[in-house]
């Protein structure tokens, strides 16, 4: 990066670790990688997006703590950025659920306040929006320096649904961490599944990503190939943790047992931190991806699965739409157990075809590496500091609404 100002910061806006949650780790692995390209003179700063009554004990790059959910704490870190002369550009992570008031309407009140210039990625940006949920995104696209998107349909949708302008909005891909590089037999014998083939799926859960499914799918499985193994990997959603415990996760753990599959399903309750992950992903023989959102426009556990070389079978969501093909995996239009279960037992009987589909997800993928999405923001941050700062009337205005 060229920019030379003594000290100077790029702030992003997130939960981030010690949070368990995708847009933490992601802020987390991107911030990290855009920090390898920038000169000494620059560094990235986070505020964390946060409960301030739970106290999370973060460490640098945190510098500050917005409650989200609260507007005097949107209002006094708006006044913070603006008084710190160090702060260059801003970087939001919005997601819905994140900020507080109807549908996140808080952050409106934040960003009116800014007076420091700022990009917003939409990890979400859902098709036919209500007039409520238009007006904000279109007033939050107003006030953005840029908008970033992981998908070619997010973008896409933010130009025919929300009516935002085409020139504004830049597609970066979610990041991939590096492919492990032990073989997938030697990683077998490491973690003693020599004699199995592998389904995996991993991910905070949560009633959503329909884990279920896969169990289902699994007694099927289970009377063709009585080996296979399906490993689920992550802890509970800790929104979800929060407020019925592990009910979804107990829930699972029934299934299994009403259904004998105790040798067939793990469910590992654990953070599995990214190169342990990768370990897996290497030697899985099928990726499981059974969310049952429609819309999901981005996953991360999609594409480090896709990055891994992993064969794909997904239920039909935007995602799967735009990156699985005949050549890069298998989408099961129906969400149902039974059609699950027929391919997997058709891919894991046919190894060429396994192989020949997680060679062609990987190739699709080959720009996702996260030193490459690095670059691309690093790119697009001195694109938008050289641009001279112009004040318009569109704040005040916004401001009335809080």
């Amino acid at each position: 990066m060229t920019i030379s100002n003594s000290r100077s910061k790029i702030l992003f806006i997130s939960t981030f670790p010690p949070v368990k949650c995708g847009i933490a780790s992601f802020t987390q692995d991107l911030t990290a990688s855009i920090e390898l390209g920038l000169n000494k003179n620059f560094s990235i700063n986070i505020c964390a997006l946060d409960k301030k009554n739970i106290g999370h004990p973060y460490q640098f790059p945190v510098s500050m703590v917005m409650n989200s959910y609260d507007l005097t704490s949107c209002i006094e870190t708006a006044n913070k950025i603006n008084g710190d002369p160090h702060i260059e550009l801003v970087c939001i992570e919005h997601e819905f659920g994140l900020y507080g008031g109807n549908l996140g309407e808080f952050l409106l009140g934040f960003l009116a306040l800014l007076d420091k210039p700022f990009i917003i990625r939409f990890h979400t940006v859902l098709p036919a929006p209500d007039e409520q949920r238009l007006k904000l995104i279109q007033k939050i696209g107003l006030l953005a320096d840029k908008i970033i998107v992981m998908t070619a349909n997010s973008a896409r949708l933010l130009t025919t649904d929300y009516q935002l302008d085409r020139e504004k909005i830049i597609i970066i891909p979610h990041g991939t961490p590096p492919n492990s590089k032990i073989s997938a037999t030697d990683l077998k014998h490491k973690y003693d599944l020599i004699h199995n083939q592998v389904l995996t799926t991993f991910g905070l859960l949560s009633p959503n990503k329909g884990i279920e499914k896969g169990i289902l799918a699994m007694k099927e499985i289970s009377k063709k190939i009585p080996k296979a193994v399906y490993i689920v990997m992550g802890l509970t959603h800790p929104n979800l943790l929060q407020k019925e415990g592990e009910q979804y996760r107990n829930y699972l753990q029934q299934l299994i047992d009403d259904n004998n599959l105790q040798h067939n399903v793990r469910l590992v309750n654990e953070y599995v931190p990214t190169p342990v992950l990768m370990e897996y992903l290497a030697l899985t023989d099928i990726y499981l991806f059974t969310s049952r959102d429609p819309n999901q426009a981005v996953s991360g556990t999609f594409l480090y699965a896709m990055s891994a070389g992993c064969p794909i079978i997904s239920n039909s969501f935007v995602l799967a739409k735009e990156m699985l093909d005949e050549n890069t995996g298998i989408i099961i239009e129906s969400g149902q157990e039974h059609e699950l279960a027929e391919n997997a037992i058709y891919l894991l009987q046919n190894k060429t075809v396994r192989v020949q589909l997680g060679h062609h997800a990987s190739l699709k993928t080959k720009d996702t590496g996260w030193k490459k999405v690095a670059a691309k923001h690093l790119e697009l941050f001195n694109t938008i500091l050289q641009k001279p700062v112009v004040k318009t009337g569109l704040t005040d205005q916004l401001i009335a609404r809080f």
